[in-house]
């Protein structure tokens, strides 16, 4: 048999000259990356050093060896190819989309929990495709079931997640930020964290969570901006038996207003 005429020839001789050639121009690409401070650095690496030779891998068995796709080592391999595309396409939204994003853009204020959802999302597409392509297993009834199922449970849990869902998209809006000071019905402070559900108040005496679906139905007040001076007013009283130089211009520190000021008693 003419070894030119063998289809398993060309796929090794390609193999042979194509991971060499691969690896380089990964590695010079990556190098530029890593001079540059670029955040697809490490997409670069996990290409190089995972994804390239475990191709070249799974090409040889089933291409140059004839390795039928069924046996068990191919589906195997082909597993862990999958999952290092899914940890790549992962790695890639988020340093394409997220890191480095300005700081007033949306990508920048998109809560973490829609990129967690995001994700997720990802992730069960990838697994999905997985465990149908290589592996055989129908999934069709699974996301079936589970579609009945969320619309079940979201329809027990209409209210509480329309509160969420409004929340989270008062977050994305951001009308306030950490050290901001706020002013709502039922308190008055500093926001010192911020998450998913709710807002953390310091009100002096106290921590306030005050949940976030609140917050989306209720007017409340921005004392930090716009920047500058705000109008502050005080009741204080006074005995009549107090100095009159004492209690006329009594130093208040006000730090929703950020200054020094003396309320007049004139």
């Amino acid at each position: 048999m003419n070894l030119l005429d063998s289809t398993w020839f060309y796929w090794a001789v390609g193999i042979a000259i194509g991971l060499p050639a691969g690896l380089i121009v990964l590695t010079e690409l990556h190098n530029i990356l890593v001079r540059r401070n670029s955040h697809l650095a490490r997409q670069a690496s996990l290409l190089r050093n995972y994804l390239l030779p475990l191709g070249a891998v799974l090409l040889l068995l089933v291409k140059a060896s004839e390795v039928p796709a069924e046996d068990p080592t191919v589906r195997v391999l082909t597993t862990a190819f999958g999952f290092l595309v899914l940890v790549l396409l992962l790695s890639l939204l988020n340093a394409t989309l997220f890191q480095g994003a300005p700081q007033q853009s949306w990508r920048k204020r998109l809560p973490a929990i829609f990129v967690d959802v995001a994700r997720f999302a990802l992730i069960g597409i990838g697994l999905a495709v997985i465990l149908s392509y290589i592996w055989g297993v129908r999934v069709g009834g699974l996301f079936a079931a589970l579609g009945v199922t969320s619309v079940v449970i979201g329809l027990m849990l209409q209210n509480s997640v329309g509160q969420i869902v409004s929340g989270l998209f008062m977050l994305f809006e951001q009308p306030f930020r950490i050290d901001d000071w706020l002013e709502t019905p039922t308190a008055r402070g500093r926001v010192v964290e911020v998450n998913w559900r709710a807002v953390h108040i310091d009100t002096g005496s106290g921590l306030q969570i005050m949940p976030n679906s609140m917050l989306a139905t209720t007017a409340f007040t921005n004392l930090s901006r716009p920047a500058g001076a705000h109008e502050c007013s005080i009741t204080t009283t006074f005995s009549t038996s107090d100095p009159t130089t004492s209690s006329r211009r009594p130093n208040v520190w006000s730090p929703p207003c950020a200054r020094w000021w003396g309320p007049s008693c004139d």
